[in-house]
């Protein structure tokens, strides 16, 4: 099977997988009717990946190839092969990921473009669809570089893309798991509680949980926080702007040109 192949079965399982579990098992009730919520968002994302197909994949794979005929990159310089070399490249680029997560909170043109993921009034596993082609744009770029400075399999990076993805439609996802379970869950974990915190408007969750698939990171990098009560968790979204505009698709695109997306009052 082809790694593209690979790559859009396991997304689609995720997402139909955490979609059917939050019909299950809801940590609350949606106030949009779902069934838009999942055409708007999977056709933005859908968009987004035809786009990135045709102008971020031969970058990408010119990257693997000119680490491979050089012996350049970390993991090579290692001599890294097999499950090892797989595993510590998921951690690796996972750890990158932390770092360009935090970037697009602090510098103020990445946010920009972030933040049309953080404009999501709600918050379950179609919000991991949400994405602003800038923001993605960038992210390629960023990763591109990556590649070079880690010099990773293919094997390697379709397991990251793999893992990344499942565990971003995981912690979006609006889950009724226990909160006792995703104590234990969140000491290696990104967990639903930890990230629903991340893209809610109480004060003690700005800036904290930016890790997607270890919770490691923002431990050592002091940026966790541990949402014990629901009521940190009520209210997700920016305070600016709020209301039917953000599931629309012209707002949505051009958040980055608007100077009115806050996340504080």
């Amino acid at each position: 099977m082809s790694p593209s192949a690979l790559r859009i079965i396991s997304y689609f399982s995720g997402f139909g997988l955490f979609l059917f579990l939050e019909r299950l098992f809801p940590y609350v009730g949606s106030e949009m009717k779902k069934s838009f919520r999942v055409a708007f968002h999977l056709g933005i994302s859908i968009a987004n990946s035809i786009f990135l197909y045709w102008i971020m994949t031969q970058p990408l794979l010119y990257s693997l190839s000119f680490t491979e005929r050089h012996g350049i990159g970390i993991a090579r310089l290692l001599g890294l092969t097999g499950w090892a070399e797989i595993s510590l490249t998921v951690i690796a680029f996972d750890l990158w990921d932390y770092w360009m997560h935090r970037a697009n909170h602090r510098i103020g043109f990445l946010w920009r473009l972030h933040r049309a993921h953080h404009t999501d009034m709600e918050i379950d596993v179609t919000t991991a669809a949400r994405f602003h082609i800038g923001e993605l744009i960038f992210s390629g770029m960023s990763k591109g570089l990556m590649v070079l400075f880690w010099g990773p399999s293919l094997s390697g990076l379709v397991a990251f893309d793999i893992v990344l993805n499942l565990a971003a439609q995981f912690h979006h996802s609006s889950l009724g798991i226990p909160f006792e379970v995703q104590d234990r869950l969140e000491a290696i974990f990104v967990t639903p509680r930890m990230h629903r915190c991340h893209h809610a408007l109480h004060p003690d969750c700005y800036d904290t949980n930016f890790s997607t698939i270890l919770s490691l990171w923002d431990r050592v990098f002091r940026s966790y926080h541990w949402a014990r009560k629901k009521l940190e968790l009520a209210e997700i979204g920016l305070w600016k702007p709020r209301g039917p505009e953000t599931m629309k698709l012209k707002p949505f695109l051009r958040t980055p040109f608007q100077q009115r997306s806050t996340r504080r009052s």
